[in-house]
């Protein structure tokens, strides 16, 4: 058995550890960019705590507001021009998982020699270590805080996928449940159902390995238990934290693993249609199971134990029944997607995601599933 391991040098989690962000990154620079997304956070109030926090650490701050979900090439190298010109040396992004990809990927690329484009295209690689880089997410969901992974979309091609590096994971992840705490219940939703398909697409996945499946596996339970509650009722923060913990051991457990064809097809079809990533990745999630299920049966009843249904071959039904609870109800049709699409789709889905699935599909296969899921 061979497997290796890489996450952040420091995890803090808890109600409360916002209040550390100016303590956790002192001394570690000087300039920081701190890049957010289009508004909430303002509107919040949280970025004046913020830039208070780095200022009273004696940081001075250059703010990249506006990242969009997500996030363009263009956008980011935008942002990679701003942190340059301000001769910024370190990043901080605090956000749903589109800004902490956006900070991420700045956070690499400001001291390499080539552009953005050229890693995202497979031309040229990282070769020098990324500035300092603390990520603090905002939803419970993407796992963008622990990863190695920057998820962008080529707007020329309308291509989105992960790019990897290991200096592109967070020195520091500052994970407070009580960011979550005024997420409408949609996002709630969404961003849920993505940490679960990611728990289980590494649980059952080629490259599991015994770490990754013990924090997959309790943070299988712990989404499945816990989010239907906050969604139904978000201002609790004993309602927030096991989901945030969720996202956060799903973090971890994925970057090590990698993920499914769940995976291997939200992005095409994201990229194409403009669908928020967790809702594409819930509505086609029981499907994949279905075709999984014969590939890892004893992972799928043990996955059935943990999300309160008698045997694997009842998971894809209480994966769907999870997702009507929540308020996902329908499917890939409403956002335009039709069997006219299914070869570009399938074209762009062939990436370490779908490599990655326990059980190889075929074009053939992948088309299947997107049928089911329409």
């Amino acid at each position: 058995m061979k497997f290796e391991l890489v996450f952040p040098r420091k995890i803090l989690f808890g109600p409360g550890t916002y209040s550390r962000l100016g303590e956790v990154c002192r001394g570690n620079g000087r300039r920081a960019l701190l890049v957010t997304g289009r508004s909430a956070l303002r509107r919040s109030g949280k970025l004046a705590q913020v830039e208070e926090m780095l200022a009273g650490a004696g940081i001075a701050v250059h703010l990249f507001e506006g990242v969009e979900n997500d996030p363009s090439l263009a956008t980011c190298d935008r942002a990679i021009g701003a942190a340059r010109d301000s001769d910024c040396d370190m990043v901080v992004a605090i956000g749903g998982g589109s800004a902490l990809d956006a900070g991420k990927i700045v956070a690499a690329m400001v001291p390499q020699s080539f552009t953005i484009r050229e890693f995202f295209r497979g031309q040229r690689n990282l070769e020098r270590p990324a500035l300092f880089f603390l990520a603090a997410p905002t939803t419970a969901g993407t796992g963008s805080e622990c990863t190695r992974v920057s998820v962008l979309t080529d707007e020329a091609t309308q291509t989105k996928k992960g790019i990897r590096h290991e200096f592109m994971v967070p020195q520091v992840a500052l994970v407070d449940p009580e960011l979550t705490l005024g997420l409408p219940p949609d996002v709630t939703a969404q961003s849920g159902m993505d940490a679960l398909t990611q728990a289980i697409e590494c649980y059952v996945g080629r490259s599991a390995n015994p770490p990754s499946d013990a924090l997959a596996l309790h943070a299988i339970e712990l989404l499945a238990r816990h989010l239907p509650a906050a969604v139904d009722d978000g201002s609790k923060i004993e309602n927030r934290e096991p989901v945030a913990l969720g996202s956060l051991m799903t973090g971890i457990a994925f970057s090590n693993t990698g993920l499914g064809a769940v995976h291997g097809l939200a992005h095409p079809v994201g990229a194409q249609f403009h669908a928020p990533h967790g809702l594409i990745c819930a509505l086609l999630l029981p499907h994949v199971c279905e075709f999984n299920l014969s590939a890892q049966p004893e992972k799928f009843d043990r996955i059935a134990a943990l999300i309160g249904c008698k045997s694997g071959l009842d998971v894809p039904a209480t994966l769907s029944a999870l997702n009507r609870r929540v308020g996902i109800a329908g499917g890939l049709g409403k956002f335009g997607v039709e069997e006219s699409a299914f070869p570009r789709i399938l074209a762009d889905s062939r990436s370490g995601s779908t490599a990655n699935n326990p059980r190889p599909a075929t074009d053939a296969d992948l088309a299947e599933i997107l049928r089911k899921a329409i």
